[in-house]
C-alpha cells in the first residue's frame, strides 16, 4: 500500500481541500495522502473548467426538457446559440437569475498532451442594463466543452501522460515517468518544484493517482499565459504495478494514463 494513506478497496479519493496537506515538497520528499470517503456522495463538487457541477446534478438531475420559464427564457437570450437536443442537456441549475446546463459529449475530445474533453457546458445569466420588464436581460456567460475535474483547492489542474522518453510501465514498476502538463498561466516555465503527488489510491484493477501543481503566482504578482512545457516527474508507488491501470484520479471518473497524443483527435 502506499505510505500514509487510507486502506480498504472502498475506499476513495476526497480530493476537495487536501491542497497543502502534503506531497512533492521542494526537496523533492514525498507524502503520500488519500481520505477515505463514499465514491459520488451527495455533496461531491466537480468542476468543468472554473464552474461547478454537483454529482447528483450529473446523476439525478432533470433533463432541459423539463425546463421552466425562466429556463425557456434564458435559452432566447443575447448570443445563446439555438439548441434543438434538449433531451441530451442537464439541469445543473435553473433560477431567475442562472441557467446552466451540461451534457456528455457523444464523442470524446482529445485536445493532446492528455487533456481530453468530455462535456459541454451552458451558462446563461441575467445581468446588465434592465429591459422593458424592468429586470436585466439574459445573456451568454459561457459556452465551453471542458472535462470534469475534483476540485483540488490551491492547487491548479494539470494533464498527465506517459513519458515517451521514459521504458513504459510493466508488471514490476515501482517508479513510472509522467508528463504533466500545466494548465495554469506560468509565464510558459515548467513545474519543476511545483508538482504535488496528493494521493495514491491502489485497487484490484488501477492504482488511482491524483497530481496537481502550485500556482507560479501562488504568493501573488503577474504571470503571462503563452503556454507551458511538459514537465517530467516520477510517481513511485510502495508496491509493483502488476497487471493493473495506472489512472488519473483527479478527472471524474479516472482516466487511464497513457501515452500524449497530437491534439484534436475525437
Amino acid at each position: 500500500m502506499a505510505r500514509g494513506m487510507a486502506s480498504g478497496a472502498a475506499a476513495a479519493l476526497l480530493l476537495a481541500g487536501l491542497a497543502g496537506c502534503g506531497g512533492a515538497g521542494l526537496d523533492g520528499a514525498q507524502t503520500v495522502v488519500a481520505v477515505a470517503t463514499e465514491t459520488g456522495a451527495a455533496g461531491e463538487i466537480v468542476m468543468c473548467h472554473f464552474q461547478e457541477v454537483s454529482l447528483r446534478a450529473l446523476g439525478e438531475g432533470r433533463p432541459a426538457t423539463e425546463l421552466g420559464p425562466d429556463g425557456r427564457a434564458a435559452l432566447k437570450g443575447t448570443e445563446v446559440r439555438r439548441i434543438d437536443d434538449l433531451d441530451t442537456w442537464t439541469i445543473v441549475e435553473e433560477s431567475a437569475t442562472r441557467l446552466a446546463l451540461i451534457r456528455e459529449l457523444t464523442r470524446p475530445r482529445d485536445q493532446g498532451g492528455g487533456m481530453v474533453f468530455t462535456h459541454e457546458f451552458l451558462d446563461v445569466e441575467r445581468f446588465g442594463e434592465p429591459d422593458a420588464d424592468g429586470r436585466p436581460g439574459w445573456h451568454l456567460r459561457a459556452s465551453s466543452r471542458c472535462d470534469l475535474r475534483r476540485d483540488l483547492g490551491e492547487l491548479g489542474v494539470a494533464d498527465v501522460t506517459l513519458d515517451p522518453a521514459a521504458p513504459p510501465p510493466g508488471p514490476d514498476s515501482r517508479r513510472i515517468s509522467v508528463l504533466v502538463h500545466e494548465r495554469e498561466c506560468a509565464s510558459g516555465r515548467r513545474a519543476d518544484g511545483r508538482i504535488r503527488l496528493l494521493g495514491v489510491e491502489p485497487t484490484a484493477e488501477e492504482v488511482r493517482v491524483v497530481l496537481g501543481v502550485r500556482r507560479v503566482n501562488a504568493g501573488g504578482g503577474d504571470v503571462t499565459c503563452q503556454g507551458n512545457p511538459a514537465t517530467p516527474f516520477t510517481v513511485e508507488l510502495d508496491e509493483p504495478l502488476g497487471e493493473r491501470v495506472l489512472t488519473d484520479a483527479s478527472v471524474y471518473p479516472p482516466r487511464p494514463i497513457s501515452a500524449p497524443t497530437a491534439a484534436g483527435r475525437p
